[in-house]
């Protein structure tokens, strides 16, 4: 847009005349600083007798401009007004002719605040920035809920194996997460509801989480894989008096820490370790199967290690599901075959990696319509 409403020589006459008003400025200041040095100086008052430099004025010859970077002066609107109306300028903003230089100034004046910060001051300055990303950190976290599944990308999802929290796989995927919990207290087993297994995708009590999803393989092979159900984060001890229920295929299986004399809790299966609850495996995952699992998570109040001190504490557990087979060839060699079955129509995966595979021909994969069920179309059933 342009700053001034003439010509280019106004123009160029309006710039000139606010960088000659910078020197005077500047050249005033230095006049006044080395004749008040002068007065106060003894033996020097010849040099008050000599006679000052003429000022320079409008329209006369000026001398050699001094560097850009040596321009300290301040000037006034109303001596630039006062200037432009003498030069027969006055069709010509102040305001823009100075707006020039402010950018400059303004970058200055941050610059050197920043210079004049001592070290403890950048110190909280850096400490603030943290504290704010660990933050955001925290509050992405906390969102994500207390419970996640996630499918091996590389070697189930793109092989055609999902999961979904409906048994009709409507939004197969890759990742489900449950929602969490909040302000949970302990509760006793008996107080947990009877049909936990009957209901899909998230369906939390007041007092514990329980969320119900599928695994189908609707791929092109038989395959096998391994789901590992373990401990995310904890804090405050809170995972030693947790209790989790794992109902596959409509059988449940209850896990607890084992008790501080090393032995399991009344009527569960002891952690694996410290952070793996349990590992689940299923060698012969056919074409057309699907697995169904309810996880179910409570604090249990007859637990000894149930007591105040873990109050306000959290634990978040994760399910991960991976092939149990290792496929060693590159990722280049995988791509490449993804796009060979790209151009023979050979059912290649989404491009945008997100919408799930179905290579079964004969039918869409159901929980319903299953493969390892013992009316299966197959006849074959569980296996």
């Amino acid at each position: 847009m342009a700053l001034f409403k003439r010509n280019d020589n106004k123009d160029q006459a309006a710039e000139d005349l606010a960088e000659d008003f910078v020197e005077d400025q500047a050249e005033d200041t230095s006049r006044d600083a080395i004749s008040a040095n002068a007065e106060d100086a003894p033996g020097e008052d010849s040099a008050l007798d000599q006679p000052p430099t003429s000022r320079k004025r409008f329209g006369k010859s000026k001398p050699k401009r001094k560097p850009k970077r040596d321009l300290r002066g301040v000037v006034r609107i109303e001596e630039l007004e006062q200037a432009l109306a003498d030069q027969d300028l006055d069709d010509i903003d102040p305001d823009a002719v100075v707006s020039m230089y402010m950018p400059k100034r303004r970058m200055e004046r941050i610059g050197a605040a920043l210079l004049r910060m001592d070290k403890l001051q950048k110190a909280l300055v850096v400490l603030a920035l943290a504290f704010g990303v660990l933050f955001a950190l925290s509050f992405m976290q906390e969102n994500m809920g207390n419970f996640t599944i996630n499918l091996n990308r590389l070697e189930l999802f793109r092989r055609g194996v999902a999961i979904a929290d409906n048994g009709d796989f409507n939004n197969a995927t890759a990742r489900l997460a449950a929602d969490a919990v909040d302000n949970g207290t302990n509760i006793a087993a008996e107080d947990l509801p009877d049909n936990l297994d009957d209901v899909d995708g998230s369906h939390n009590g007041k007092n514990y989480v329980a969320y119900t999803f599928y695994i189908r393989n609707a791929g092109k092979t038989d395959l096998g894989y391994s789901a590992k159900l373990k401990v995310v984060s904890a804090s405050k001890g809170v995972e030693k008096a947790a209790r989790v229920r794992v109902y596959r295929n409509g059988k449940p299986t209850t896990y607890a820490a084992a008790a501080a004399d090393g032995n399991p809790e009344p009527n569960t299966e002891p952690f694996a370790s410290k952070d793996v609850v349990t590992t689940i495996s299923h060698a012969n995952f056919r074409v057309g199967d699907v697995d169904k699992y309810t996880v179910v998570i409570w604090l249990d109040g007859d637990d000894p290690e149930c007591v105040d001190k873990i109050i306000g504490g959290a634990v978040e557990f994760g399910f991960d599901f991976d092939s149990s087979e290792t496929d060693d060839s590159s990722l280049f060699i995988k791509f490449v075959q993804d796009i060979a079955d790209t151009l023979t129509g050979n059912d290649p995966i989404s491009a945008s990696g997100n919408e799930a595979p179905d290579y079964y021909k004969e039918h869409n994969v159901t929980w319903s319509n299953r493969r390892n069920q013992k009316n299966s179309p197959a006849g074959d059933g569980d296996k």
